[in-house]
């Protein structure tokens, strides 16, 4: 588990760093397509470690690979369309919000989970046709777990953001 985030949290260095250069290198469009690839390699690269640390076949692990890529992406959709919207380095400032506005950002984020909660279902009985339950039950609830965690994780660096995650190293 500690390795699954470590490797994790390499990842999602990297990708800031990735995204710091298109950034510099002012190619909104390139940094667009690039930012989907990379979103699309770090959800291959999770798969295959759940193929290796299972010993799946390589049929199935293909089809498993091909089945979370996808799972990952309707979780992201929802998360881009409902989720609450941050600049880089910048938290929610809870004083200033208005009653509305707090209203409204709650309601939304309940519906997003919701959401989510709906996705994970569905692509939790499509996992259970092609690999175990105990093992889809590992995916869902690693997934759920590792979302919570690292939300917690950026709220709580002092700045919030990648920046505060930067300043770990």
């Amino acid at each position: 588990m500690n390795k699954i985030l470590f490797t994790l949290l390499l990842v999602m260095v990297a990708m800031s760093s990735q995204a710091q250069r298109n950034n510099r290198n002012g190619g909104n469009r390139q940094g667009a397509s690039r930012e989907v690839k990379t979103e699309n390699e770090v959800y291959t690269q999770r798969a295959e470690q759940y193929v290796e640390q299972w010993d799946l076949t390589p049929e199935t692990g293909a089809k498993f690979i091909t089945l979370y890529v996808e799972w990952q992406e309707k979780r992201m959709n929802i998360i881009d369309k409902y989720g609450i919207e941050q600049k880089a380095g910048e938290d929610v400032n809870f004083k200033k919000l208005t009653e509305e506005e707090a209203e409204k950002m709650v309601k939304e984020d309940f519906d997003r989970l919701k959401q989510q909660a709906a996705i994970d279902k569905e692509y939790y009985a499509k996992f259970k046709e092609i690999i175990t339950t105990p093992h889809a039950a590992q995916v869902i609830v690693q997934q759920r777990n590792r979302a919570a965690g690292m939300m917690g994780m950026f709220r709580n660096m002092g700045g919030g953001g990648m920046g505060g995650m930067m300043m770990m190293f």
